[in-house]
């Protein structure tokens, strides 16, 4: 199963600079079949070590962090010669020993020719943490979430259909009304089965949603056990109530999160720190409101209002128990809404766009706001063809933005400053991509 991940992973074993990689993403997103099949594919051997099935290797990282002490101690426990440059060496599920963290420093500065990766389902939450050394400006990150549309595409071997995108789209016109169509229908699928890639096997072998359901609820359930198990004490049972709510959370008109929904009374005091936790680790995605839409977002993030979003569509569909039809025949349902709002997030944070809002005093909300070089571009989303919208009026006489973004199932389309895509070629709002269309848009209104 291709990932798109796996060009980064290239680049780095590549680079001369070259860091130790840090891999963080939430459990079942891949990334141990990721690291396995890069290792098997770019290297002559590999030196692999899951934390949680042999903790009797922390013991090699309680005392000297040297690598020239560390690697002939993992040679002898794995059975396997390191070869400097040929040899990729992998740390899975690294924040159960986090000296092992600390030794990537280490690593970082040797002047052996190593390839190392760690990788953990709690990685982000093992960082927040202040009971070791992190090896700050010594590692490269990366994320892995899970598959996005274009990687299930891919899967589904329909890149024809991925190359009729990415022309559309950087000529701001109209796909072919056929392929628009079965477009339409795949990116229903894709909202039904989702992006896990057990969930995506599972609907490939046996072409049944039943069997992707399986898998989700599966999912679903190891994520409960995870929270009971991994959380702090005091946050277990706040973090399992603020994950269950996150379907109530979504169907409201006004999705900005609510205490109250998980309990009467709830305030940030007491669900803050869980909340914190569950997008630690990637179960869920946080998207920020910003009052004033100028560059930098970050700097203008009012941190009390937000919105959460479940890391995969598909595992939405599932924990909400929205029937299958719904959405695969376009019958009218209010909670759409919020499913298409989660699609969208999950497609921006697949190509590192942090997730903004904006909103003025109730009356009028953007869905999300993206910064594309100097400037910052509106997205609206709307689950269907009926895409007229007071809010992106509002603030389009208010702030004059050059690109305004609508997507929608409706086709490609450019006029005025507004730019319409649909929601199948949301995969490819990356800030490069979003910045051309800006210059060629420009220029294209220059021209008329």
């Amino acid at each position: 199963m291709y990932r798109t991940i796996e060009k980064t992973l290239e680049e780095w074993k590549s680079s001369v600079k070259r860091k130790p990689l840090l891999l963080i993403g939430a459990r079942q997103t891949g990334k141990t079949y990721i690291m396995k099949a890069f290792g098997s594919r770019f290297f002559d051997s590999m030196i692999f070590i899951d934390f949680e099935k042999r903790p009797q290797v922390k013991a090699v990282f309680e005392r000297n962090l040297e690598p020239s002490v560390i690697i002939p101690q993992l040679e002898a426990i794995t059975e396997t010669q390191f070869v400097p440059g040929r040899t990729l060496v992998v740390l899975d599920e690294i924040q159960a020993c986090p000296r092992a963290i600390t030794a990537l420093k280490y690593f970082c500065d040797s002047n052996l020719d190593i390839h190392m990766i760690g990788a953990g389902s709690f990685l982000g939450v093992a960082i927040k943490r202040n009971d070791f050394s992190f090896p700050v400006g010594k590692v490269k990150t990366v994320r892995l979430y899970p598959l996005s549309f274009e990687e299930f595409l891919i899967a589904l071997n329909k890149t024809f259909l991925l190359e009729a995108c990415r022309k559309a789209f950087f000529s701001v016109s109209p796909v072919p009304p056929a392929l628009h169509e079965e477009l339409i229908s795949l990116y229903r699928t894709y909202l039904v089965v989702g992006g896990m890639p057990e969930a995506v096997s599972a609907y490939l072998r046996d072409g049944s949603y039943l069997s992707a359901q399986n898998v989700q609820a599966d999912i679903l359930s190891d994520y409960k056990a995870d929270i009971a198990k991994y959380a702090d004490d005091s946050d277990k049972i706040l973090a399992q109530r603020a994950f269950d709510t996150m379907p109530m959370q979504l169907a409201k008109e006004n999705r900005k999160f609510q205490y109250n929904l998980i309990r009467k009374g709830a305030t940030s005091a007491v669900f803050g720190k869980p909340i914190e936790w569950l997008c630690a680790a990637g179960l869920v995605l946080r998207c920020v409101k910003v009052p004033s839409p100028a560059i930098p977002l970050k700097a203008y993030e009012d941190i009390s209002s937000f919105k959460l979003y479940l890391l995969d569509p598909g595992l939405l569909v599932e924990m909400a128990g929205l029937p299958k039809e719904v959405i695969l025949n376009q019958l009218g349902e209010r909670f759409m809404g919020g499913l298409t709002e989660n699609y969208v997030a999950s497609m921006l944070m697949t190509n590192d766009i942090p997730l903004y809002y904006w909103e003025s005093s109730g009356q009028a909300e953007i869905d999300f706001l993206m910064q594309a070089g100097t400037a910052v571009v509106p997205i609206e989303v709307k689950a269907s063809d009926h895409v007229r919208s007071r809010s992106l009026s509002v603030y389009r006489s208010s702030f004059s933005p050059n690109l305004c973004i609508r997507l929608s199932t409706k086709n490609f389309g450019y006029e005025n400053g507004l730019f319409s895509v649909p929601l199948y070629a949301a995969w490819l709002l990356s800030e490069e991509n979003v910045i051309r269309i800006i210059t060629y848009t420009s220029n294209l209104e220059t021209t008329l």
